[in-house]
């Protein structure tokens, strides 16, 4: 199963009464029985995140205009922000615009090499 859900499960363990909220690359995500339980107060599609396991969620941005609404249903809503949940994403974005703003028109044997350096490093993190 995916970490998320892994982490989800981990939390539910600890307090299953907190509605757990994933930052999820530009998306906030809730899971499984969270997701049905939300929607007994904010009306989010639902679809399908794993096998068995339902997600919902809203983008990035709204997630002021939503945390007003749960406060106001009084719901116990803990929004998780793992970084190590969404930086995955984060990185492989930016080695692909690094790769697509290349020009190979323009490009040097010794650019090449000095690239693909630089692309061996984004790769390994540093």
């Amino acid at each position: 199963m995916s970490k998320i859900y892994n982490k989800y499960l981990e939390l539910k363990e600890q307090d299953s009464d907190k509605l757990y909220l994933f930052r999820c690359g530009g998306f906030y995500i809730f899971l499984a029985d969270d997701a049905k339980k939300i929607n007994d107060y904010v009306v989010l599609k639902i679809t399908s995140f794993a096998k068995n396991v339902d997600k919902c969620g809203f983008p990035v941005a709204s997630l002021d205009s939503y945390l007003r609404v749960f406060q106001n249903h009084k719901l116990n809503v803990v929004v998780v922000e793992d970084y190590d949940l969404y930086t995955v994403q984060e990185k492989y974005e930016k080695i692909i615009r690094y790769i697509q703003d290349i020009d190979i028109n323009q490009l040097t044997p010794i650019d090449a090499i000095n690239r693909l350096s630089k692309l061996q490093e984004m790769c390994n993190g540093k």
